[in-house]
């Protein structure tokens, strides 16, 4: 039973993730399209310039820093994506779909075989030139986007795609993180580094005792954000870091435990003594429309029996009986909540707020604010080979290389390949995983030193990222069923 409920709580935060990622999608979709119509029209110049502003944080008379709007977006909101990303890492290794070195081998291989062969094929073009430091541009994949386009075709499309997608792009996310630890730092300072080194065993030492205050995590936390950001290093790897410190189980004290258990036996008591005055009603809701008509019906005959109550005069004494019965609900449920509190998990009460956080305004903000590229003239479509690049190594690199990775481990027999899941199924979610916008959009920012080349990046990336979802869509189209309705009832 106690497995059961497990497994069911993480099915629920894995859906839960990727509802909010699907529709997070969606509003990334247009987010980039308005920006793309913004920039190439008369009001182009004004959202260049309101991005170009800079925001000034002083104390007293000294400026501490002095960082462009664009930058704070980028460098400073971002960290929330990529603290996320951390807490989905730590989730899905500890106790969800990568749990076990089988199952997380075989994610893990195809996500590496979708860093390396997009990689070649990018630099097979650009090798020896100014940009071929732009590999990683080519890399990454955007789970949000993916799943928005899963989203196109509802409930034809399996579970075991959705969980194979994310938990690839979860390990791809490591991997994209890790090259910009390592390729893109330009200069280290040691200081700094060694001060997030300890700020990041005073947070080991936290987790170890099981300190739950997450105020405290987020205080120290803080402030190896600000060691990395000032070390070189760029500063959302401080995020990763700091998300993987955070508790990702669920301890509760005896006091707690009793406590807890107590306000339960007076809950279940007081239902069963309230019940008595209850006439339930079994109306079988089959569709969701008569659901809503029964909620509707349920407002209605509340509100009614409430003004009634009020309408009607009741003695001193039958108020007074009515306020005791309300505060020892209200109690009760109150010492319920504190209790539950204390024994919440950390990493998934983090995760709960900034799932919708990142889905529906940070990374949309972060898509507006970096999509919109003017193409005119002034383009300069021969910049070395990024359009090539960056196009075949999305579109083309992306699925040969999880294809073919994911295939030789289970082959060599060190990877489990998920049940139900096909060759097919495997080729439909690498081009879905040539959608590389996010990730994609943030290394270019990193990688090049000229905006000509960041500009050209940047439409490489929309273009290589349509004809992926164009391609994953015609190929998951071809390679599932439309679900038989008892399917859809079981998996519900």
């Amino acid at each position: 039973m106690a497995i059961e409920f497990t497994k069911n709580r993480t099915n629920y935060t894995l859906r839960n993730f990727i509802t909010h990622e699907s529709f997070g999608g969606v509003l990334l979709f247009f987010c980039v399209l308005i920006a793309m119509i913004i920039a190439n029209t008369n009001f182009g110049v004004i959202y260049n310039e309101v991005f170009a502003t800079y925001l000034d944080f002083k104390i007293g008379h000294t400026t501490l820093i002095h960082i462009s709007l664009l930058h704070f977006i980028n460098d400073v909101l971002m960290s929330f994506f990529f603290l996320m990303v951390g807490l989905e890492m730590k989730r899905e290794v500890l106790y969800g779909e990568l749990a076990g070195f089988k199952s997380v081998s075989f994610s893990v291989f195809g996500a590496i075989g979708g860093l390396v062969m997009p990689s070649i094929i990018y630099l097979y073009f650009n090798y020896g030139s100014a940009s071929q430091h732009g590999f990683g541009v080519a890399m990454s994949t955007d789970t949000a986007f993916a799943l928005g386009v899963i989203l196109l075709l509802g409930k034809r499309i399996p579970n075991v795609i959705k969980i194979f997608l994310v938990t690839l792009a979860v390990a791809d996310d490591l991997g994209a993180i890790s090259v910009i630890a390592i390729f893109y730092t330009a200069q280290i300072n040691w200081i700094f580094i060694y001060f997030a080194l300890f700020l990041l065993v005073i947070l080991i030492i936290f987790n170890y005792l099981d300190i739950k205050y997450i105020s405290l995590y987020f205080a120290v936390g803080i402030l190896l954000w600000i060691c990395f950001f000032l070390s070189g290093v760029h500063a959302t790897v401080g995020a990763v870091l700091f998300a993987l410190t955070i508790p990702g189980k669920s301890q509760i004290s005896r006091h707690s435990y009793l406590g807890l258990k107590e306000a339960y036996n007076k809950l279940y008591f007081k239902t069963r003594a309230d019940f008595t005055n209850f006439e339930p009603t079994s109306i079988e809701e089959t569709n969701k429309f008569g659901a809503i008509l029964n909620g509707f019906k349920d407002f209605f005959v509340s509100a009614y029996n409430n003004v009634k109550k009020f309408i009607v005069s009741k003695s001193d004494s039958e108020r007074e009986i009515d306020m005791h019965k309300e505060h020892e609900r209200v109690e009760i449920l109150d010492t319920i909540a504190r209790y539950s509190k204390y024994a919440q998990n950390p990493l998934v009460r983090i995760e709960f707020v900034l799932q919708p956080l990142n889905a529906y305004f940070i990374v949309p903000l972060f898509a507006f604010a970096n999509a919109g590229v003017s193409i005119d003239s002034g383009l300069d479509w021969h910049i070395d080979g990024i359009l090539l690049g960056v196009i075949l190594g999305l579109v083309i690199g992306k699925p040969l290389g999880i294809f073919a990775f994911t295939l030789l481990s289970e082959k060599l027999h060190i990877a489990k390949r998920p049940e139900g899941l096909t060759n097919a199924h495997i080729i439909s979610v690498g081009f879905l995983a040539g959608i590389g916008f996010t990730m994609s959009m943030f290394v270019a920012n990193l990688a090049y030193s000229s905006s000509a080349a960041v500009d050209l990046a940047k439409i490489s990336i929309l273009i290589a990222s349509l004809i992926a979802a164009i391609l994953g869509v015609v190929s998951l189209f071809l390679n599932t069923k439309p679900p038989i309705e008892d399917d859809i009832k079981e998996e519900y």
